[in-house]
């Protein structure tokens, strides 16, 4: 278990994670490749940060700000490869976000009781918020998600538990 899977709901976190990889000398592919990353390659091992609002994700579907399903199938699959250690996810909330996406994500997690991955997430909004960060911080840590304050503190947690 030595890879991180980072699946986040846009690209501007999708980016910031893969520069602090490259600026930690680690190698990592994604489907929106920053200038020193790689583009996804099916069957090979490595990091990869995926931004899942893209249009490959959302074709015929809502953003998966605004409709969390859009994330199931890819936690669910990083949740059950034998090489996945961390799970990177990025919950966003505010206007035109999911009414509860942190429930969502548990839900997910529910399912795989039995996970061997860590599970790192930021969470991005303010307790003016109507789904109230500190409510999706509760949600997320009452089902052992380790929750940074910041998408890069969250990003560095994660490799810091691989090179453990």
């Amino acid at each position: 278990r030595r890879w991180v899977r980072g699946l986040f709901a846009g690209g501007s976190l999708t980016a910031e994670a893969q520069m602090i990889f490259l600026d930690q000398g680690l190698k990592v592919m994604s489907n929106v490749p920053i200038l020193g990353a790689n583009m996804l390659k099916d069957h090979v091992p490595g990091h990869i940060l995926l931004d899942l609002g893209e249009d490959q994700f959302t074709r015929g579907r809502p953003h998966p700000m605004i409709d969390p399903v859009v994330r199931d199938e890819s936690l669910r699959k990083a949740l059950g490869d034998d090489e996945v250690g961390v799970i990177l996810l990025d919950i966003v909330i505010g206007f035109g976000a999911s009414d509860n996406p942190a429930s969502h994500v548990v839900r997910v997690l529910d399912n795989h009781k039995d996970r061997d991955p860590i599970i790192v997430a930021s969470v991005t909004g303010t307790e003016k918020d109507r789904q109230v960060l500190s409510r999706q911080v509760a949600i997320l840590k009452s089902a052992g998600v380790s929750v940074a304050p910041s998408n890069a503190h969250a990003v560095e947690a994660a490799l810091a538990s691989i090179s453990n």
